[in-house]
């Protein structure tokens, strides 16, 4: 990819949804409350299998598959079946710190295994029973984080690339230290004419955002959006929807805008794999705030730490 300096910043990044714990995420024990999520390094200090293949969730344990090494919530080796006298205290796998949100599953990630410098703030939380269950897509981008993240800022590709009504205006771009508030409105082309409605994202350091779509009194729905980096240029991009069943004239059309969304990102996604990427771009009025987001940005790299 031309010209970028990648750069995997100090982050929250989704981990997994918190009703079906991945196979090196257990519940706590210890310190920790009683079935709290862990998340643990893949692989056993001992040998190196990989404990998300084949270990078992023990109680409050986890055992490896290859040996039968057995760790507790917070990594530290408890038992080995095979020599009880050997000594444990130096014996342990590297956790994570998480936390949980509207039943997903954030772990924090640096290099150095510094503690998190900022907490996951609150996302907006659909109520149950006025909102759909969450509804899942996955993508995989031949890119790198900031092509994606920069999607949000980029007015002027809603209409040339998507195709919406007009062009949106920026109502509001706040950035307080690692939480940055969007909000873009525009009219959206509908079965009963034209409406007006509006975008409002929350990010929450460089891979988290909370994102609420509207349009009029008709339709809305929400979504977390994931962006987890894979390889030096390749992400997971992974949205989690929910539609405004309730309180809206259309329940219909809330569920019809998730396909659109859906439909959005999978264009986005046909540039992100064939675009380069410019350090200075040749902006244009009506483009968007680009470089205020990139510079909003720079506060995670982990450079120099």
């Amino acid at each position: 990819m031309a010209g970028i300096r990648c750069v995997t910043p100090t982050r929250w990044r989704k981990a997994r949804y918190g009703h079906s714990g991945p196979s090196a995420m257990i519940s706590c024990s210890g310190a920790r409350p009683l079935g709290a999520p862990s998340l643990l390094d893949a692989h056993c200090p001992h040998l190196g299998a990989h404990l998300g293949h084949g270990g078992r969730v023990d109680g409050e344990r986890l055992r490896c598959p290859f040996h039968g090494w057995t760790f507790d919530g917070a990594g530290a080796c408890v038992a080995i079946p095979y020599s009880p006298d050997a000594p444990l205290d130096r014996r342990r796998v590297v956790s994570w710190p998480v936390a949980q949100q509207g039943g997903i599953l954030f772990a924090w990630w640096h290099p150095t295994g510094e503690a998190p410098r900022f907490e996951l703030v609150r996302l907006d939380e659909p109520a149950c029973g006025e909102w759909s269950r969450y509804r899942r897509h996955r993508w995989s981008v031949a890119s790198v984080w900031q092509e994606l993240q920069e999607n949000l800022v980029d007015s002027a590709h809603f209409r040339y690339l998507h195709g919406v009504q007009s062009l949106p205006a920026f109502d509001c771009f706040e950035a307080d230290g690692p939480v940055l508030e969007i909000k873009m409105s525009q009219d959206f082309m509908t079965p009963r004419g034209v409406q007006p409605g509006f975008i409002a994202t929350r990010l929450v350091g460089p891979y988290i955002a909370s994102v609420r779509f509207s349009i009029g009194s008709l339709a809305e729905i929400r979504f977390v959006t994931a962006v987890t980096p894979i390889e030096r240029e390749g992400v997971a991009l992974e949205l989690s929807f929910s539609a405004r069943l309730a309180g809206i004239e259309s329940p219909d059309m809330s569920l019809a805008l998730i396909d659109e969304v859906i439909r959005q990102v999978d264009q986005d996604v046909v540039i992100w794999n064939n675009k380069a990427h410019w350090p200075q771009p040749m902006l244009a009025p009506g483009d968007g705030p680009i470089m205020r987001f990139r510079r909003w940005t720079e506060q995670f790299s982990a450079l120099g730490d």
